[in-house]
């Protein structure tokens, strides 16, 4: 993220702590120009990551209602996996990953 221009923040750290510039003309007039507009660039990167969290945020019912059926089984001392399906599981699932 890139954030540009000074806006009232440096304007009140100035006065409070009595810094004083000393601009030259070619930075007085780019100074006059970010001073009107202050902008934030947001990068491809930070874009992409905001959209990962809202889609890792979507409710997928299908899954709720997976999740619900498991807690209620092992809540109710009916949940049963051996050792074998487990590991099966985490290794599908790595190698699933390293993959995509």
């Amino acid at each position: 993220m890139h954030i540009s221009g000074h806006g009232r923040a440096h304007e009140l750290a100035s006065l409070l702590l009595g810094v004083q510039e000393v601009d030259r003309p070619a930075q007085a007039t780019a100074k006059a120009a970010r001073s009107q507009h202050d902008s934030v660039d947001i990068s491809q990167h930070a874009k992409e990551l905001a959209d990962i969290k809202a889609q890792t945020q979507k409710s997928d019912p299908e899954r709720a209602q997976r999740v619900d059926q498991l807690r209620q089984a092992v809540d109710g001392g009916t949940y049963n996996v051996t050792g074998r399906t487990a590991a099966d599981a985490l290794i599908r699932h790595v190698l699933t990953e390293s993959v995509s």
